[in-house]
């Protein structure tokens, strides 16, 4: 509330226009943004200091304003409940003649001058500039500094060097935007803040709700253009609705204004009352568990405040805490009463009215002053007797500190998801009358999930680093087991499937390491056990040993069977028939193999011997020897034909 002398007040409150209440109102236009020299709400500025040490470019006053035209709103808040940290910008309209220079953009000091007193209603700047019907008029809409904040300050919050404290930060801010504030110390000006959101585009007003917000008070633009921070006091001892107090039982704590006039006709006020906050909750989202103080059940939530994001328990709860002190116990009764123009009174300050029937204790959260000589206040109070769910300032901008609980239920669902932001991790589980499922995520890196519904088990682990991805599937008429990589089309896939006749397994290597097999990438497969079965296929058999016996064919040992026929190695390879009259023998190392056949008969063998010599590609024998009890025994073929050719040749000469 602005102090100014009582005598003035009392002008104010006169409802007539004699010549002592008779108001001046006056916009001194100025190139450049105004300085005032203003020293404080409790010091009302002297001629020597108010309003600007600089003479305006245009000076608007007299009989180029229309009055009753003139109209200024401030809010604190003008929310159907509490929400602290508004940051409203207050609105200014006014017609005014003949005036040629166009100012829209400029900035104007506005006044009002009452019984010599000139009282300041703050810096506006132009907003639009529009001709009206009398082409010789212009309606000025004009709004007051709090709009420099309506810029994207995301470059200004990435440049900062972090940690830093909230008062630092909220003076860097404020340097940013190029508007000064009223020295206050915050409850929270100490908290350490860190960078917690990476923002692409970040508005400051949104930037300073949200420092408003935590220290549980709004922000405002005083008279001299400087931000101030704006706290509730203390309100009226109510315990109930049914137990109205009396003044000598429960005597009022709500230091405010005081009304002794108000238009019946244009005020209204509740039955009720607006419950004082008993209990403040901080979270990052809807189900979020966050961080409780206070037992009451009249709860305020603070949430989606990025400046809390990755604050540990302990230090969310003296945020909240802290938060509790400052906007608890603002018990007040909805209202708007309609009264003469009280122009030192402010967004924030506590109104008491005095009705025919009640007393009406509330506070002014949103003010409309209209008219210059019949210059009348509205003041407006919103709230419902309980509060509702309250959700913190919408921001879309990428979170990068932050650690939540998240417990959602409903008729459809129950949910828990726990999620930290900073180290970009999340679990959830869900449960539906569909599927009950559990995820957890790493971003960039990896994920898994597990499903399981009434005719399906599904699990699924994926590496989004490597980009591999294993899936278990579960169901009545299989299983199915798969293991990826990459594109399905790299053969760098396996999968098998199980059903009740089939196993189905299709891989691009398969791979075998066990104590009785081992079968490795290339095919290769070692193995201590018996192969049964009706066919072998393939192109050697190679060390070991062989046991066949079919009957015409059988291998044991170091003995093959074939028919009437066996092969042995010991000083050389032999294959020769059972009663070893036709056979072959080799001596591998002279290269050398031999064929032998002889028959029995009268009592005497007859054995032939054919050896034969291998070199490159051609076979030369010897010679053939005929050995046993035959008249040509001991003759070989050689020999023999050299006898048959010497006795034809002496034949030949007779």
């Amino acid at each position: 509330m602005i102090n100014i002398p009582e005598e003035i007040k009392a002008l104010y409150r006169r409802n007539n226009i004699s010549k002592p209440t008779v108001k001046t109102a006056r916009l001194r236009f100025y190139d450049k943004e105004i300085d005032l020299l203003y020293p404080g709400e409790d010091v009302w500025p002297s001629d020597d200091l108010f309003p600007v040490d600089d003479t305006p470019m245009l000076l608007v006053d007299g009989d180029r304003i229309s009055s009753e035209t003139f109209v200024l709103e401030q809010a604190l808040c003008d929310s159907n409940a509490l929400k602290f940290g508004q940051c409203s910008s207050a609105m200014m309209e006014i017609v005014v003649s003949d005036v040629t220079l166009d100012v829209t953009g400029k900035e104007f000091a506005l006044s009002v001058e009452v019984g010599d007193y000139e009282m300041m209603l703050g810096i506006y700047k132009v907003d639009s500039f529009v001709r009206q019907v009398d082409g010789s008029k212009r309606k000025i809409t004009a709004f007051d500094r709090m709009r420099k904040f309506d810029i994207d300050v995301a470059d200004w919050y990435n440049s900062l060097t972090f940690p830093l404290t909230l008062k630092q930060f909220r003076d860097s801010l404020c340097e940013f935007v190029g508007i000064k504030q009223k020295d206050i110390t915050l409850p929270l000006d100490d908290m350490p803040v860190a960078k917690t959101i990476d923002p692409s585009q970040i508005s400051g007003r949104d930037v300073m709700k949200a420092i408003c917000e935590i220290n549980g008070c709004f922000g405002q633009i005083d008279v001299a253009g400087k931000f101030k921070y704006v706290f509730l006091g203390a309100s009226g001892l109510y315990p109930s609705e049914e137990l109205h107090p009396a003044d000598d039982l429960f005597p009022s704590e709500l230091e405010g204004e005081t009304l002794s006039y108000y238009n019946p006709s244009g005020t209204t006020y509740e039955d009720f009352l607006v419950y004082g906050i008993d209990q403040v909750q901080i979270r990052q989202e809807e189900g979020d568990v966050g961080a409780v103080y206070g037992g009451g059940k009249n709860a305020y939530t603070i949430q989606g405040n990025f400046l809390v994001y990755g604050k540990s328990a302990k230090e969310l709860m003296n945020i909240a805490a802290t938060a509790y002190d400052q906007i608890s116990g603002k018990i007040y009764r909805p209202c708007k009463i309609v009264t003469a123009a009280l122009p030192w009174v402010e967004p924030g300050d506590g109104i008491i009215c005095y009705t025919s029937d009640d007393v009406i204790e509330t506070y002014c959260l949103k003010r409309t002053i209209k008219g210059i000589q019949a210059m009348m206040d509205t003041f407006e109070a919103q709230g419902t007797k309980e509060r509702k769910q309250n959700f913190g300032i919408p921001m879309q901008i990428v979170q990068l500190e932050g650690k939540t609980a998240v417990i959602k239920k409903s008729v459809e669902e129950v949910s828990v998801r726990v999620s930290d932001l900073k180290a970009e991790t999340e679990a959830r589980f869900a449960i539906t009358t569909e599927q009950i499922l559990a995820e957890v995520t790493r971003a960039q890196q990896a994920e898994a999930s597990l499903s399981i519904k009434a005719d399906q088990i599904a699990m699924s682990v994926t590496s989004l680093a490597n980009d591999t991805n294993s899936r278990f599937e579960q169901t009545a008429e299989r299983i199915s087991l798969k293991v990826s990589k990459g594109d399905v089309t790299n053969n760098l896939n396996s999968e098998l499937k199980i059903t009740g006749n089939a196993i189905e397994l299709t891989t691009g290597h398969f791979i075998v390491d066990a104590n009785n097999l081992t079968i490795d990438k290339d095919g290769n497969a070692t193995f201590s056990g018996d192969i049964r079965g009706s066919n072998i296929y393939g192109s050697k058999l190679i060390g070991g040993e062989i046991d066949i016996n079919s009957g015409f064919f059988s291998a044991a040992d170091d003995e093959i069977y074939i028919g009437e026929f066996c092969t042995t190695y010991t000083d050389r390879a032999l294959f020769m028939s059972a009663d070893q009259y036709t056979g072959m023998s080799a001596r591998a190392s002279a290269r050398r193999f031999a064929l032998w056949a002889g028959y029995s008969g009268g009592g005497a063998s007859n054995i032939i011997n054919y050896t034969f010599a291998v070199d490159g590609d051609m076979v030369y024998a010897s010679d053939i020897k005929v050995t046993g009890d035959s008249w040509w025994a001991g003759w070989t073929l050689t020999r023999t034909l050299k006898d048959v050719y010497d006795r034809l040749e002496a034949l030949e000469s007779r």
